[in-house]
């Protein structure tokens, strides 16, 4: 009696634990959802969209029922961002959940309303999946004909666009599809040619998939062999991807062809181990298969209380996904297990129930055949609207074109005109532009020589001869140069670096203890074969030595760093002066940088690059020195 109690006692123990794991799952799976549903209302660009698709689509067994909806939610966001690949993609698997629930019509719907979109918006790929999940809505309700359209459809997309794994599934879809047909020296026939591809590819699951339909064909023939063959050859691949739900599928069928061999014990040895493979992937339908077999098995052998239990465990799993053929085939065998040992009561009893699930097989398949007839139905009076509609356009056409064409050489006369008129307009702006780049350098190259020459001035005039002749022979040096460039509209990268340090040589030397420079250049630049606009960044450096090292008593510093940065070369001029203590946007400016200004906008116009300026006063930045930095991105020209 005590151990009775003890008993109840664990049981009830074992059912409130249950319970509060059952609870405690469903709370979390809301949790998740409602986790989900905030993170899909708070999107708006495609990287974040696309993101929380593949966090739904892992989570969707967690989600159970929520998932659909919360891709239908996710649809609804992604259509109101103007996220048209997301839209079509949700509303994709949202019909491949419905055809997995076996809901065809809502399935047919929502495959139709991606397919909308991806013709909309060119998508072949999309076109692709949604021409094959409409093509697999229709082969499972036995609809062959129209499934093997939409699987034809398919393979011409994936032909087209050079998709070798995607002409591989259609046409195992198409072999398939022939099977029901019983058109079997076609299927193999597809299925042969997808296994070529498979091949190529080393797509080895593909290639096992192939062989185990070609061997179910064999098993359909009776060929049980040849059917054998094939199943092996199917589960060695298999067994090489590590793909439980596969090699599930493959024992399984082994199992099929030595039951029909009658080789009970080694079939028996193959279901058990399917059963496991099935129930580490969690697939019910198939466990509950199995369980069907090895009850068979276990009467062919006469071994009754094995076959109960298996059939027990068949029963509960087919409850539980609704298998109703499962259920029809476990208490037909029932019924056999009664007979055999004559309690015909119950054996009545077990094949009445057998034949309910029948006819319920044969009503819900009455049922698709009439839903499947219907979406043909709606499918063809939507084809035949298009062509009516098509018909009716092309007679429009046909009233109009006369007029069109008529229209069309008057346009086209207008726009000849309008070309012409606007290529002399263009030509006329570049010969501005090169004429005004001209007046520009011209204003340029005096100003730049005043400077030069009233250094050299300083030296005469300080009786400095050797100084004097050794800074004009650099200025003679830097003259030339500058005459040689100044009607030239680019200049290569090393002769510009050229003419600067020249410049800040002459410079040095005409006040000798006020500054030093460097000239920093990144190692990777073909200076030589790299073209700049000439004399840009001069103004600058003579306003550095000019105005920021003037009446310092410190020495000064003067940096130009070059690096390139893809379509420009980026200088950066930085001196440690006195830095800007006027604004700039108010105070002088000097006729170098007015002139530096507009021949930025003219270069921008002409070459279509931009032309980049920036000053920053150290000081701004709280630097520990003053001065200025100038960063300047010239843009290199495509001469």
């Amino acid at each position: 009696m005590k151990h009775k109690l003890h008993l109840i006692k664990y049981a009830l123990f074992l059912f409130l634990l249950f319970a509060l794991e059952t609870k405690a799952d469903n709370l979390s799976e809301k949790r998740l959802a409602d986790s989900l549903r905030a993170i899909v209302n708070t999107q708006t660009i495609p990287d974040s969209l696309e993101s929380t698709f593949e966090r739904i689509r892992k989570q969707r067994k967690k989600l159970g029922e929520d998932y659909i909806l919360l891709l239908k939610q996710y649809a609804e966001r992604a259509q109101s961002t103007g996220y048209a690949k997301g839209e079509m993609k949700a509303y994709d698997f949202i019909g491949l959940q419905y055809r997995y629930n076996e809901n065809y019509k809502e399935a047919y719907e929502y495959h139709n309303k991606s397919l909308a979109l991806a013709i909309r918006e060119r998508d072949s790929t999309q076109m692709f999946y949604n021409y094959n999940n409409l093509g697999q809505v229709f082969r499972k309700q036995d609809v062959t004909d129209l499934a093997i359209d939409y699987f034809h459809k398919a393979l011409a997309i994936s032909d087209a666009i050079g998709n070798l794994k995607s002409s591989s599934y259609s046409m195992n879809a198409l072999g398939t599809t022939l099977i029901l047909q019983k058109d079997y020296e076609r299927a193999i026939s597809y299925f042969q040619q997808s296994s070529d591809i498979a091949r190529q590819r080393n797509d080895m699951r593909t290639l096992a998939y192939n062989y185990g339909s070609i061997g179910e064909i064999f098993l359909i023939k009776e060929q049980n062999d040849s059917a054998m063959h094939y199943f092996h050859a199917s589960r060695d691949l298999l067994a090489e991807t590590g793909s439980d739900e596969g090699m599930g599928v493959a024992e399984h069928l082994i199992g099929r062809a030595y039951l029909a061999n009658g080789e009970y014990d080694k079939a028996k040895v193959r279901f058990e181990q399917a059963l496991i493979f099935h129930q580490k992937s969690d697939d019910l339908r198939y466990q509950s298969y199995c369980n069907c077999y090895l009850g068979e098995i276990a009467i062919a052998q006469k071994d009754y209380p094995t076959a109960l239990h298996h059939l027990d465990l068949a029963i509960s799993q087919a409850q539980k996904v609704s298998s109703l053929k499962n259920l029809m085939i476990a208490y037909s065998n029932y019924a056999e297990i009664h007979k055999k040992q004559n309690r015909w009561e119950e054996a009545y009893a077990a094949m009445h129930k057998s034949h309910i699930y029948k006819d319920s097989i044969i009503n819900e398949a009455n049922n698709k055949t009439i839903q499947a007839l219907e979406i043909r139905f709606e499918t063809q009076k939507k084809e035949q609207h298009i062509e009516l509609l098509t018909t009716e356009n092309e007679l429009k056409n046909q009233r109009l074109r006369a007029g069109i064409v008529l229209l069309a050489v008057l346009l086209l006369i207008i726009v000849m005109i309008l070309y012409i008129l606007q290529i002399r307009r263009k030509q006329a702006l570049l010969i501005q532009n090169d004429l005004q780049q001209k007046v520009l350098r011209s204003q340029m190259n005096p100003h730049f020589i005043f400077n030069v020459l009233g250094s050299i001035q300083n030296y005469i005039m300080g009786n400095d001869i050797k100084n004097a002749a050794n800074y004009l022979s650099r200025f003679a040096s830097l003259t030339r140069s500058t005459l040689e460039y100044s009607a030239s509209e680019s200049i290569a990268l090393s002769d510009e670096i050229r003419m600067l340090s020249n410049y800040m040589e002459l410079e040095k030397m005409r006040k000798p203890e006020k500054f030093d420079f460097e000239i920093i250049t990144d190692d990777e630049l073909e200076v030589d074969f790299i073209q700049i606009p000439p004399m840009v960044i001069q103004p600058f450096i003579e306003n550095a030595i000019k105005h920021g090292f003037n009446n310092i008593d410190y020495p000064g510093h003067l940096t130009i760093r070059i690096m390139g940065k893809n379509q420009w070369i980026e200088f950066i001029i930085e001196d440690n002066g006195k830095g800007i203590t006027a604004n700039p946007a108010t105070g002088h400016r000097s006729m170098a940088m007015q002139i530096f200004e507009e021949r930025r906008k003219l270069i921008q116009q002409k070459h279509k690059k931009e032309f980049t300026f920036e000053l920053i006063n150290l000081r701004d930045l709280n630097s520990p020195v003053s001065g200025v930095k100038i960063i300047i991105n010239i843009p290199v020209l495509d001469i």
